[in-house]
């Protein structure tokens, strides 16, 4: 099964591809946020190119595990997702890949060295949690 990763952000969309076959994330691309109807149209076209049989949406929790604003616009968003597009949407606890990033960031050297690599936060982060979605589902 091919399963697409999103990091929704409100100005950049980091995405992720993997596959339960191979069990491995990769980074994708990023979808620059010009409204939720374009960017559901634009996620449509990766489903349709990239042949996904599911998608996460990363549920950006606080530290200590309770709801904020954009966890409830992240809700909100994956739920008009759901009902545009033909493959199931789940919804994936991301809120410990943007601190693990963040340190893969320091250990690189900061910003400016992550930048020179040509790695990017969004897309690290969509990969990170697909991972650990693709590694649980081994174990169960």
């Amino acid at each position: 099964m091919n399963v697409l990763a999103i990091d929704h952000g409100s100005k950049r969309v980091g995405l992720a591809d993997g596959s339960t076959e191979t069990g491995t994330a990769a980074p994708l691309e990023i979808l620059r946020h010009g409204g939720e109807a374009a960017l559901i149209e634009d996620i449509k076209a990766v489903i349709k190119g990239e042949r996904i049989d599911q998608v996460i949406v990363g549920l950006p929790y606080s530290t200590d595990g309770s709801s904020s604003s954009q966890t409830d616009a992240v809700r909100a968003f994956a739920a008009k997702l759901e009902g545009a597009v033909d493959v199931p949407v789940v919804l994936e606890d991301e809120r410990l890949s943007s601190r693990e990033i963040e340190a893969h960031m320091n250990a690189m050297g900061g910003r400016k060295a992550w930048k020179a690599s040509g790695l990017d936060r969004d897309t690290a982060a969509a990969t990170l949690f697909l991972q650990t979605y693709l590694d649980r589902l081994k174990t169960e």
